[in-house]
């Protein structure tokens, strides 16, 4: 029987230091989406972001690469080691094993209403999101390659985050395993359209 991949979600802290790490990212977060909201991302600055988030400038960067990731609430997507391994020795469907493998690495904002609302706000930022999705499927590509050709990696990880896209669009997901349950049930839904 195959195994899962140990995992750690936004809502499955495991110690203090990493509860206090969420803390401070989603402070950092709230922050600045409020902020780039009010004033546009070239109306603020990191600092502002920070003194609102009350940290300081230096630990801004431990967190988000740019005023824009922060806002968006998008980390780089880098497979965590177990997970690529776990992957790697998977013996499952092919898009079963890669929506497991999206919903073990890719972070979901849990204020999607709100990042919506930014998006509509200030469109300027819609760049960003699919720069964003470009690196995060470069990255999966990498894991997938491990275990089929590159065309049929490419098909599938495209397939599982153009779901990712429409499960984040429908509503709050919590959790790893829900993810999975819902990446699982779009890509079945998209498979049955193209098939009618």
């Amino acid at each position: 029987m195959q195994t899962t991949p140990a995992t750690t979600t936004a809502t499955e802290p495991c110690t203090l230091r990493e509860r206090k790490k969420q803390q401070t990212r989603q402070a950092l977060h709230d922050a600045a989406l409020t902020l780039v909201s009010a004033n546009g991302l070239d109306g603020v600055t990191v600092e502002q972001i920070c003194a609102d988030a009350e940290v300081s400038p230096r630990t801004f960067f431990n967190y988000f690469t740019s005023k824009a990731h922060a806002a968006l609430g998008l980390d780089t997507v880098e497979v965590p080691a177990a997970v690529a391994d776990w992957f790697t020795e998977a013996d499952g469907r092919l898009v079963d094993d890669v929506c497991r493998l999206v919903a073990s690495s890719v972070p979901l904002s849990q204020d999607r209403r709100r990042m919506k609302e930014l998006l509509l706000l200030r469109p300027e930022m819609t760049p960003m999101v699919m720069q964003w999705m470009a690196r995060s499927r470069e990255s999966l590509l990498a894991v997938v390659g491990t275990r089929t050709d590159e065309q049929t990696a490419r098909t599938a990880v495209t397939l599982v985050m153009s779901a990712l896209t429409e499960v984040a669009h429908r509503e709050t997901v919590r959790g790893t395993e829900e993810l999975v349950g819902r990446l699982r049930a779009v890509v079945g839904e998209m498979g049955a359209l193209a098939s009618a």
